[in-house]
């Protein structure tokens, strides 16, 4: 008998883990059973809200539920404790970007999941985005002939770098996105990465504003990712990204600003978030939607998840020689 429903547990209730409760709930052939939170007043409101269990110890919630699978939605640097639990106790996981806090840490999480037999899915959301898509296929599938280079810029207001400078790098929160992105498209392994930093609008909580990151490919190709978190606070463009591929037989573009949508009133100028998790209909839609969706379905059908576990390690590994390069002001291997 196939089974039709996914009983899912949610690691995490911060923002992220809070919306992956919240469309699971919604999703058609997934149960949300129980959720975890160390602060107990948020574990206990969320499972109110969607009728399921609350925990404040990740472990109990993985011995005394049944499930089929988690999201893991805490902090980086506690992935692979909740991973490897998780794994030896046959739950398939989904583990939020960056994989893991480090490449050996991402590796070992790949590890545990081969050897308890459960499928493991790297959440990165460009892979639900269909600009982003579009051109990751493009280049998958030869039209635009063999990697040169690309070039991602992703830059966020300084109100971001401040609440989350010293707790999460630049390169965790916002870069990852691209690394990844960066290793999809060149179709070939990283070999040597060179960052510099710049620090004034933050430095004051030794914070970077920007980096700016050089990476070579065995394939002969270049990559550089702009990043910033140090836009003026009043910044409406909470996500402003541009990503260019150029090849042998052509080139892709995408450029996401205003988002096509404005709203403004005498005071301020809005531009809504109509890419990630937007809510309209009552209903949390979007690139995240679209990724936990996925998961549920591929899960329950054996199918082969749309990220890919190699590249996902390679851009925490990338991310790595990035730190080491700031730090000795030199290239650095991978």
């Amino acid at each position: 008998m196939v089974q039709k429903t996914l009983r899912v547990g949610v690691i995490g209730l911060g923002l992220i883990g809070s919306l992956h409760a919240r469309i699971v709930a919604e999703c058609a052939n997934a149960q949300l059973v129980a959720v975890t939170d160390l602060r107990e007043e948020t574990a206990h409101a969320t499972a109110k809200r969607f009728g399921c269990a609350a925990y404040t110890d990740f472990r109990k919630m993985c011995d005394q539920e049944l499930l089929d699978a988690v999201c893991i939605c805490t902090p980086d640097e506690f992935h692979l404790e909740n991973a490897e639990y998780a794994a030896k106790k046959g739950l398939h996981l989904l583990v939020e970007k960056p994989l893991a806090a480090n490449g050996d840490q991402a590796e070992m999480i790949v590890k545990h999941a081969e050897q308890a037999g459960v499928r493991l899915m790297a959440a990165h959301v460009l892979h639900f985005d269909p600009r982003y898509a579009q051109l990751r296929d493009a280049v998958r599938q030869g039209r635009l002939g063999e990697p040169i280079h690309m070039f991602l810029r992703r830059t966020n207001p300084r109100t971001n770098g401040r609440r989350l400078g010293g707790r999460v790098s630049i390169f965790h929160f916002i870069g990852v996105h691209d690394f990844e992105m960066l290793c999809t498209c060149m179709q070939s392994r990283p070999t040597c990465a060179y960052a510099q930093r710049v620090s004034k609008v933050n430095a004051d909580i030794g914070c970077e504003d920007t980096v700016m990151s050089v990476i070579n490919f065995e394939n002969g190709a270049v990559g550089v990712i702009e990043l910033c978190w140090a836009l003026p606070e009043n910044t409406a463009l909470g996500i402003n990204t541009y990503a260019e591929f150029v090849g042998t037989d052509g080139v892709g573009y995408v450029n996401i600003m205003d988002q096509g949508v404005s709203i403004i009133t005498e005071n301020t100028v809005e531009y809504p978030d109509t890419l990630h998790w937007p809510e309209y209909n009552s209903r949390i839609q979007g690139n995240l939607k679209e990724e936990l969706h996925h998961f549920v379905t591929a899960t329950l059908a054996g199918e082969p998840y749309v990220t890919c576990l190699d590249t996902a390690v390679d851009a925490v590994r990338v991310i790595d020689a990035c730190f080491q390069s700031i730090e000795t002001g030199l290239p650095v291997k991978i």
